[in-house]
């Protein structure tokens, strides 16, 4: 039965096994588990050779090799093992930086599931029950897991987003109740101080801050929209049309920096974008005009030159989340079937190809999220490409692999393939910059010199 798993001794020590990547059986795979996380033996480690290394730019032939977690490419004084890789190519894990996903414990195991499987390592919930999160946090963030950062509830005015959204789920109604339910649903509070608070005043912020603290947000999500005629929505109950009025989302920006906290906004418009530039966010959840309806004056979601060269210089995150402009697009007769409305599609399509164009070209910091129920970045990526080809191939691998891992955890040396870097690792059976559907054929997962196992 060894022989069937394909591995040989090296040189007369008989610790030392030589395995090539197509043996790397689920047995066979918890053995070397087993065997890497009893080495903590800064003079042993493990050689993977014969792959393609992405060095940032291209892909290049070279023997890694694993050494108490770390990456190096020199090797230890005693090799345990040589992962023969057969000129597969190997590229650092993905990120999420913008999802919901990971906090609801009933769907916890399908999620995380989905997440290895993709090679997503790093993900970013921005918005979600506390409640729901504190009971799962402790399966993550561990080097057999991926790694989970949770925003907790999202701040908004009274009845503004995400309240509507929040509280048709926790009425246990569907989505279409939104528009058919909106009294009940108006009054309903059984998600506030979990999954959002309101703060219509400085005062407000002052007297919940501490409580905001104690659900222990790794971040803060703040919801700006609209923020222009903010007072004449508020005023006119226009439910969910609006978020945080900008003097109170300047002082929760304040207050959030002084506890050590990022802030990310939620924004619609362009208008609401200079507000979050103005008051010191540190990263966009959405790219103004994802949400646009095609007809509306464009100057409205367009960005200036001005307002792009200050997300430059302040180093500002941006998600796009491009993948709306298909979910808007769709619109739904009286018997609630779904149609295209191609009209609307391309136009958004078009013009969020340009602004993503112009960041980019701008040198401005690009993340991905999907901010899809039940799908990761991958979706966000697979669209930049395909549908919208915004970017090369290189630009996308690089805003997947390198960019949004090191937009969520920045004091992490993860994203890059390097000496000391995380051991943290994918392993594709062919070449994304030659043929991108590449990054959904991984053979093998490797997380701080683990190997992670996809459960079934």
């Amino acid at each position: 039965m060894v022989g069937s798993i394909g591995y040989k001794p090296i040189g007369h020590n008989p610790g030392k096994v030589m395995i090539k990547l197509k043996f790397l059986t689920p047995l066979y795979l918890m053995c070397l588990v087993l065997a890497l996380s009893c080495k903590k033996d800064p003079s042993h480690g493990v050689a993977f050779e014969g792959g393609q290394v992405f060095n940032g730019q291209t892909f290049e032939s070279k023997t890694f090799y694993v050494i108490n977690g770390l990456i190096s490419f020199n090797p230890p004084g005693t090799l345990d093992s040589t992962i023969q890789l057969d000129r597969h190519y190997v590229i650092p894990p993905f990120g999420d930086a913008h999802t919901h996903n990971l906090a609801d414990p009933s769907k916890i195991d399908s999620l995380e599931k989905k997440y290895v499987q993709d090679g997503i390592y790093y993900v970013q919930v921005l918005t979600n029950y506390a409640s729901k999160a504190d009971s799962v946090r402790d399966r993550f963030s561990s080097p057999e897991t991926i790694d989970v950062k949770y925003a907790n509830g999202g701040l908004t005015s009274t009845l503004g987003h995400p309240h509507l959204a929040y509280e048709t789920s926790a009425l246990n109604l569907h989505w279409s109740a939104m528009f058919s339910q909106r009294d009940r649903i108006k009054q309903s509070r059984l998600a506030e101080n979990d999954a959002y608070w309101f703060l219509d005043t400085t005062e407000d912020v002052a007297q919940k801050w501490d409580a905001i603290l104690t659900i222990k947000p790794d971040l803060i999500k703040i919801y700006l929209i609209n923020t222009e005629r903010h007072e004449a929505l508020v005023e006119a109950e226009q439910m969910g049309n609006f978020g945080l009025s900008e003097d109170v989302a300047r002082l929760v920006v304040k207050k959030a920096h002084e506890a050590g906290l990022k802030v990310y906004a939620h924004v619609e418009n362009a208008y609401d974008f200079r507000v979050g530039l103005n008051i010191g966010v540190d990263g966009f959840g959405h790219l103004p005009g994802y949400s646009w309806d095609g007809k509306a004056d464009v100057d409205m979601y367009r960005l200036t030159d001005e307002d792009i060269a200050k997300a430059k210089d302040r180093n500002i995150v941006i998600i796009p989340t491009a993948n709306f402009a298909q979910v808007y697009a769709v619109k739904y007769d009286n018997r609630g079937n779904p149609s295209l409305d191609s009209l609307r599609y391309e136009t958004v399509n078009q013009f969020l190809t340009k602004e993503l164009k112009r960041l980019n070209k701008a040198g401005v910091s690009i993340a991905l999220g999907a901010d899809q129920d039940g799908e990761t970045s991958i979706l966000e990526a697979n669209y930049l490409v395909d549908k919208l080809e915004a970017f090369d191939r290189l630009t996308a691998l690089k805003l997947l692999a390198e960019t949004t891992p090191q937009t969520i955890y920045p004091d992490r040396k993860i994203g890059e393939l390097k000496e000391g870097y995380e051991a943290s690792f994918l392993v594709l059976s062919g070449n994304p910059l030659n043929n991108w559907d590449y990054i959904d054929s991984i053979n093998l997962y490797v997380k701080q010199g683990k190997f992670l196992n996809i459960k079934q």
